[in-house]
């Protein structure tokens, strides 16, 4: 993937899933979120920040992070898990197994519309899109490996085609321990992944390298489940710089981070990875 750093930065970094309300401590007296994201960026030297596509300000964050030279990557949901949903979380997960292609006919008919948000990244300036669906938790998949690989990863394949060919990279994002899906997302196109929240450092870490060896650059790092207790920021900090300085990371948050403490943690961990 397109290396997305500063000049003079050791490696990338950038913000992820972080909700605006939770940065008011890197953007006071800031109450319009796209510029709430942009002072944000801009305090902690990020290359790169995610946008989800739904949100309404998500053209004028673009547009005024492009201004500051930090890189727009904007975020769409991808098609699953609404359709889980309108079954329930059991029996739409059911469903995934006993009525597959009936799933994989809602998941045609939803295609539509994250073609149009991917129409719609680029006309924005986005530099790159993240197509997000948690397919795993902290001990493995949430959906069926054949599943996923039958017929949502042809899906997310058409997404990535149309992407490509319209320049712009994709990055898959998931929580959890995804390394069983790697492989398809591999040959699917997908240039990265986003590490996802349920993770330990650890955990990330096993991905990490199982993402590495399918040939796929990696977000992520900054785990939330350490950030949020604040004593661990330095030392997890140190370990993710050891990962970014080695090449193949793209150090950012996991997208778990929820409060303005754990923003605090994430600036202590910055600063220890960029002093390693």
């Amino acid at each position: 993937m397109e290396r997305l750093s500063r000049d003079g930065e050791p490696f990338p970094f950038g913000l992820t899933f972080v909700p605006t309300e939770a940065l008011a401590s890197l953007a006071a007296d800031e109450h319009r979120p796209a510029l709430a994201l942009v002072r944000a960026a801009l305090a902690l030297g990020a290359s790169f920040a995610f946008i989800p596509s739904a949100e309404p300000w998500a053209d004028e964050a673009a547009a005024a992070l492009s201004e500051e030279d930090v890189a727009p990557i904007f975020s769409v949901s991808g098609p699953l898990w609404p359709i889980i949903r309108v079954r329930g979380i059991v029996e739409g997960l059911r469903a995934t197994l006993t009525r597959p292609e009936e799933i994989g006919e809602e998941l045609d008919a939803a295609l539509g519309v994250l073609l149009a948000e991917v129409e719609r990244a680029v006309a924005s300036g986005a530099r790159a899109l993240v197509l997000a669906e948690d397919l795993a938790g902290t001990h493995g998949p949430l959906v069926a490996p054949d599943f996923a690989i039958g017929e949502l990863v042809p899906r997310y394949e058409r997404i990535v085609r149309v992407a490509r060919a319209l320049g712009l990279p994709t990055v898959f994002h998931s929580d959890g321990d995804i390394r069983p899906l790697l492989p398809a997302l591999a040959r699917a196109g997908f240039v990265a992944l986003h590490a996802g929240g349920g993770l330990s450092f650890g955990g990330f870490e096993r991905v990490f390298w199982a993402a590495r060896a399918e040939g796929l650059a990696v977000m992520g790092g900054l785990v939330t489940a350490e950030l949020a207790n604040p004593a661990r920021a330095e030392t997890l900090g140190s370990k993710a710089g050891v990962l970014a300085h080695a090449g193949g990371l793209l150090l950012s948050d996991d997208g778990g981070i929820t409060s303005a403490s754990e923003v605090t943690s994430l600036v202590t961990a910055l600063a220890a990875a960029r002093d390693t």
